[in-house]
């Protein structure tokens, strides 16, 4: 389970001060598929990035099933993020100069897995996104749906239980946009994984639980408060 309280976010100071997010309250529970969607600047990705320990609030707690986010130091929130959560992005960035199963080993490598068994895992992880025949192409030989599958098999390889998802299908076309959004789906029911969606394609968030919507830094609708 995810629950933020009071969850508060500003940038810059006195008359350049911008509240990205104001005392939000949120609970998003295990094994739940959800997006969050709203017009651009409302606070949809900064939330997604305090959520998910990249970035730190204002003020305000997160707690990842039962771990306090921002309670714990640095070093074990960085150590957290890496064995229990994954990320998927618009940009999928992945290193132009490692082949698809190299970067989905990275996560691994960076957790102290030895080489051999990073590749055996990245490699089914590739399978299960359909990429069994990919394992050496570099990110320039393959398509924009066959990179953001990389990208996903990078977010599951360590197993997570949750993946950060911010547009995901963005740099996508509608079609290559819905076997995308597909995938995530099938990760959600088969593997029981928590998906959090930043999206501004009502198609993607309608495939999802739950849709969370917002507006000026707030949480207007959808939300599970941690009273709840």
């Amino acid at each position: 389970m995810i629950q933020a309280n009071q969850l508060s976010k500003s940038f810059g100071e006195g008359e350049s001060l911008v509240r990205a997010l104001k005392e939000i309250d949120l609970r998003i529970e295990e094994s739940e598929m959800v997006s969050i969607v709203g017009p651009s600047g409302c606070g949809k990705t900064t939330l997604l990035q305090v959520l998910s320990g990249i970035d730190e609030p204002t003020a305000g707690k997160v707690w990842i099933n039962g771990f306090d986010v921002y309670g714990a130091k640095e070093r074990d929130r960085s150590a957290f993020r890496l064995q229990h959560t994954g990320f998927v992005f618009q940009a999928f960035h992945l290193i132009p100069v490692l082949s698809a199963l190299e970067n989905v080993a990275l996560p691994l490598i960076g957790q102290g897995i030895p080489s051999k068994k990073a590749n055996e895992l990245s490699r089914h992880a590739l399978e299960q996104v359909g990429l069994e025949s990919k394992l050496a192409a570099l990110p320039a030989e393959l398509s924009g749906g066959q990179n953001q599958r990389v990208a996903i098999a990078r977010a599951i390889v360590s197993k997570p239980s949750v993946i950060w998802a911010d547009e995901p299908t963005g740099a996508l076309d509608t079609d290559t946009s819905h076997q995308i959004v597909g995938l995530l789906r099938h990760i959600n029911l088969t593997m029981g994984t928590t998906i959090v969606i930043v999206t501004h394609d009502p198609k993607v968030a309608g495939q999802c639980d739950r849709i969370i919507r917002m507006e000026n830094g707030r949480i207007t609708a959808g939300a599970k408060k941690v009273s709840e």
